[in-house]
């Protein structure tokens, strides 16, 4: 039976020891992988996987391809958050790589819900998200649209998510500034990957800040389509984006919609303002200078964000 500990055995043995192990873990991850993706009839250059950094745009992004995809199809009612986490249900590390589907994988939960059969007016077998650094193994033949947020912005809303919002939080962070110092090494990883991915050149991937797709969404959900192949129809792209709206969704969890069912113990809306530029509240010039420092010497120019409305 192969397992972990089969395969530790076998690297121990050979002189190339725990990089061979690691060549050999991610060689049957991936046969499994593309096994499983067989099995649900599920293409790989057909999955687009929404890989970005949280509090970025994740679950806006869905619900504009969610409604999108409902009037292209013919369907008359809004699509709201409920009806959303039901047409695009699989979070990619517990649906796809969860013990079930790789007997040794690393996570314990959950299998593939069958994709919604209307995905097929994208040319898509699933849409599946994911936060995580760019997965090199799984990803080669996948459409991968990249979410970020410039790093203030995001550690303000992870915050608010994470600390403010939640009910009972033990050890709650005092500033986004504790948040982004928690977080630093992970969204420099995150970041970096992406960058690195896009620049090799041998992956799909679109590469949107979360502050383009807020200032004008119908563009920039054109524009992800067009990347698709599809032809966009702009008259169910203005709808898609209207009944999309922040303010309506809101409207949506006030009545007990969940954005995100594994949001516990939250106090409040899941989604936030969206607003550009909240990280003024909370850092000062000396702050921003300390920053851009600590992000510049990781390779990452704080500048080339946008910070401003």
């Amino acid at each position: 039976m192969i397992s972990n500990d089969n395969i530790r055995k076998v690297g121990k043995k050979l002189p190339f020891g725990r990089s061979f192990e690691n060549v050999l873990r991610h060689t049957i991850y991936q046969l499994y992988y593309k096994n499983y993706l067989i099995k649900n009839n599920i293409q790989e250059n057909r999955l687009l996987i929404l890989a970005t950094i949280a509090r970025s745009g994740t679950h806006y992004m869905m619900i504009l391809l969610s409604n999108y995809i409902n009037y292209i199809s013919g369907g008359n009612r809004s699509i709201g958050p409920s009806d959303m986490n039901k047409m695009l249900p699989n979070n990619w590390h517990l649906s796809y790589m969860s013990y079930r589907n790789i007997p040794f994988g690393p996570y314990h939960v959950n299998s593939i819900v069958t994709p919604d059969k209307r995905l097929k007016f994208l040319g898509l077998s699933d849409i599946t998200r994911s936060h995580s650094i760019f997965q090199k193994v799984f990803w080669k033949n996948g459409n991968i649209l990249h979410l970020y947020r410039n790093p203030l912005d995001y550690s303000v809303s992870l915050f608010n998510y994470k600390h403010k919002k939640r009910i009972g939080k033990k050890n709650p962070a005092n500033s986004p500034q504790e948040v982004l110092n928690e977080k630093f090494a992970n969204y420099v990883e995150m970041y970096k990957s992406y960058i690195e991915a896009t620049n090799s050149g041998k992956y799909k991937i679109f590469r949107l800040p979360y502050e383009l797709l807020i200032k004008d969404p119908e563009y920039y959900l054109y524009a992800v389509l067009t990347w698709l192949g599809i032809d966009p129809k702009k008259e169910i792209i203005s709808r898609a984006v209207l009944t999309s709206s922040i303010k309506n969704v809101k409207k949506a969890e006030e009545t007990g919609a969940k954005v995100n069912p594994a949001a516990k113990d939250l106090k409040g809306s899941f989604i936030s303002s969206g607003k550009i530029g909240q990280w003024k509240k909370y850092y000062n010039n000396s702050d921003y200078n300390y920053w851009e420092k600590k992000f510049s010497n990781h390779g990452i120019d704080l500048n080339a964000f946008i910070l401003e409305p």
